[in-house]
């Protein structure tokens, strides 16, 4: 028999969401609760094994270059000037509204996109560990944290150069970036546990993710303005999970305050992934090094 389909993948997976929903919700018993519980207040106080595993991802990622994860920086600088200089042109915007404009946007953006497309390899990528050490899965799921986070911490850098060289200060709408890169981060968390559980088991679903996040990046308001969506069209981005999670963050940036009913979509979206992924992270825990 050869691979299963794309289609296949996705109607087991929904399946799996349905037929064997009542299953998960209802026969969780207390030691499985007991031990995913364990699982994740252990996976996050062991800060130390992820701190490395994610920082170490970073460096051997860019080993024996010349800048080194300066690199991350520097192609982010390349990306934002070049799509900046060209957009202002084809949306007819002012140079110095749009480049800060998509300084903020992809930096926020890059990191949402990674953590998400990330997900699906989580466990997979850590085969050797989880076969040889009796390690918490939620270590695993850590580590992309860290890893997308210290690359968000290079590009991050680009933001206040890029307003300055505008002619923009910085406002102290910046001390709400650290509420929404929260919030992206708890968001993270439930994603990765979520996906990465599923894409263990459905292999063919990460490349369902990546054309997920393509899709989510043309229909966000990332490199175009917001409000060239008016009327009946605005609902693509004021019911976007992707451009809540992104205003949280982009907006301070550019000195704005996001709206209640912004971190309201953001707040709402992580309760219905943590409705999601920990039922199911309870359930088939156990079942990861298996389908490994």
């Amino acid at each position: 028999m050869g691979e299963p389909s794309i289609a296949a993948s996705a109607a087991t997976v929904s399946n799996l969401a349905t037929s064997e929903g009542s299953i998960v919700l209802t026969s969780l018993s207390a030691d499985d609760r007991r031990r995913a519980f364990r699982d994740i207040t252990s996976g996050i106080r062991q800060w130390r094994i992820w701190w490395l595993l994610g920082t170490g991802d970073i460096r051997s990622r860019y080993a024996r270059s010349r800048l080194g994860q300066l690199w991350i920086t520097v192609s982010m600088a390349i990306f934002v000037i070049a799509i900046g200089l060209v957009y202002s042109m084809l949306f007819n915007q002012p140079i110095q509204q749009f480049l800060p404009y998509i300084a903020a946007n992809m930096v926020v953006w890059a990191l949402i996109a990674g953590i998400i497309g990330e997900s699906g390899t989580i466990f997979t990528q850590s085969e050797s560990f989880l076969r040889q050490e009796p390690l918490p899965r939620t270590v695993f799921v850590m580590r992309i944290l860290v890893r997308n986070t210290m690359s968000f911490a290079h590009n991050i850098i680009l933001v206040p150069i890029c307003f300055l060289a505008m002619g923009h200060w910085p406002s102290w709408t910046w001390l709400l970036v650290p509420l929404g890169l929260g919030l992206i981060l708890i968001a993270g968390f439930f994603t990765a546990l979520l996906l990465g559980l599923l894409c263990t088991r459905f292999r063919d679903l990460p490349q369902i993710i990546q054309s997920i996040i393509q899709i989510a990046f043309l229909i966000t308001p990332v490199m175009w303005p917001a409000e060239s969506l008016r009327g009946k069209a605005a609902w693509v981005v004021n019911y976007n999970p992707f451009a809540a999670f992104l205003h949280i963050v982009a907006e301070p940036l550019r000195g704005i305050v996001p709206s209640a009913w912004t971190y309201s979509l953001a707040v709402a979206a992580i309760l219905l992934l943590a409705a999601a992924s920990l039922p199911l992270f309870t359930r088939f825990r156990a079942r990861i090094v298996y389908w490994l």
